[in-house]
């Protein structure tokens, strides 16, 4: 078949239909609340109770009579019980969005100026923007070629005298080489940070991801696994951590007392990461059909993946997934490994697009590329905290090199966002019959580049 760049028909005229889930039941619950004009309920000054309240396990914050609290209202304490059930764990923090999650998770494990935490390059830029917002260096480790995740040697390699946490960052819903990461951690007194905006209610080795390390955040943005439009949720074990938490969520400063100790007041400083009713609400209704939701993903990711290795084996090869049986992937990775047929990724994903296919080629660059980091820039004209004189490694901080990253960044990576309701098998069909249509015209995309070329396309990188 002609391929479309060329003049063919395209594979696919009508858009994948990934779109957010919403139920009758949804739209109910938030017409009430309008109805109620009960917008939020968050109470950001020193009323009497707080302190009581404010380390109660999140299943126990459910029940409270209060309309208005310093835990917020009556949605987002269901919405924050209902994920600790579903995830196994003591507490849950809901905040605005999976971003300040991290930025309050890190700042709650008091660590601060002077103080780096390792992180993949990988990974869309909120991953390490967070961890400047929270005042600490980001330190780029590269990634397994195989898991996209970080790399336990690199990681440890990468660790100095000024390192205080790791964070794994689950890519695509991928635990990568969580047991190892964990374990790097307890050995060398680190905290762990999962950024698991990507991956709720799946299990790696027995438990949920995002509750293995000292807190854990999940994303509720509108292209994850559930969607509220904007939101997020921190999940910790630890008391202390929750009660940290809530305070940075809700500007800690003003709510606790003058005897309260000073360990409280670290890093609670003015911040508002609250998420209003509305959302919680929709959250609540979502969290109810996360099975549902999992398993639409999970369903058309194992039929994709079984269909592409079954046919092009030779030239694109998955992600390997380290938790298969719980596997729901936020988008399907795939590298571009097409050694016996010179075809450059970026034109295969350029013509599966004219083929009317979506497709990821690479993240928009690696966290690491930032000029941010770069030029060691963040906070005001001296650029702190880079230049905080309390970061020991200040005169050689540096971007290491990161190849498997880059490669992956610049030459492999394909990924498949529709993977989620309502899409079906049969939309992964033109997945395959578009790579089919590649295939079969592999002489014009690697000896003929000039007819590609005069079709309007660049090839190369």
């Amino acid at each position: 078949m002609k391929l479309a760049l060329l003049g063919g028909k395209p594979v696919r005229h009508k858009p994948f239909k990934s779109q957010p889930y919403v139920t009758e039941e949804m739209i109910k619950r938030v017409a009430s609340l309008l109805r109620e004009k009960r917008l939020t309920r968050f109470i950001g000054s020193p009323v009497e109770g707080s302190r009581r309240i404010i380390g109660l396990k999140s299943r126990e914050s459910e029940d409270l009579r209060d309309a208005f609290s310093v835990l917020g209202g009556p949605s987002v304490r269901k919405l924050e019980s209902e994920w600790s059930k579903k995830h196994e764990v003591d507490y849950s923090v809901a905040v605005n969005s999976a971003t300040s999650g991290l930025t309050a998770a890190i700042m709650a494990l008091n660590l601060g100026p002077g103080d780096e935490l390792i992180c993949s390059p990988f990974s869309f830029t909120a991953s390490a923007t967070a961890i400047v917002a929270a005042n600490v260096i980001p330190v780029f480790a590269d990634i397994d070629p195989e898991t996209f995740c970080l790399s336990p040697e690199s990681a440890e390699a990468a660790i100095t005298d000024c390192t205080r946490a790791i964070m794994p960052i689950h890519w695509n819903s991928n635990a990568g080489q969580l047991e190892e990461i964990l374990s790097l951690a307890d050995q060398k007194g680190l905290k762990v940070v999962e950024d698991a905006s990507q991956s709720p209610g799946m299990r790696y080795r027995g438990k949920h991801l995002g509750t293995h390390g000292d807190a854990g955040v999940f994303s509720l943005n509108e292209p994850k696994n559930i969607m509220t439009g904007e939101g997020g949720v921190i999940v910790t074990h630890d008391r202390d951590i929750a009660i940290k938490c809530r305070l940075i969520r809700n500007h800690g400063e003003a709510i606790v007392d003058e005897d309260a100790p000073d360990d409280l007041l670290i890093n609670a400083i003015g911040y508002n990461f609250r998420l209003v009713e509305l959302l919680a609400e929709i959250g609540v209704d979502q969290l109810q059909h996360l099975e549902y939701l999992n398993n639409i993903r999970k369903e058309n990711y194992e039929y994709l993946v079984q269909r592409m290795v079954n046919e092009f084996g030779n030239c694109i090869k998955p992600q390997k997934i380290t938790h298969p049986e719980s596997y729901c992937p936020y988008a399907a990775g795939f590298r571009w490994l097409a050694s016996d047929i010179v075809i450059h990724r970026n034109i295969v994903a350029k013509v599966l697009r004219s083929e009317g296919i979506p497709v990821a080629d690479g993240i928009s660059r690696l966290m690491s590329d930032n000029p941010l980091f770069q030029r060691q820039l963040a906070y005001g004209r001296d650029h702190c905290p880079f230049s905080c004189h309390l970061y020991k490694n200040r005169a050689i901080y540096f971007i290491r090199d990161l190849p498997n990253a880059r490669k992956l960044q610049d030459e492999e990576y394909l990924g498949f966002f529709q993977m989620g309701w309502p899409n079906t098998p049969e939309d992964m069909d033109d997945i395959i019959q578009a790579f089919k249509k590649i295939l079969d015209n592999k002489h014009h995309l690697s000896g003929k580049a000039s007819i590609i070329n005069n079709s309007g396309f660049v090839s190369g990188r």
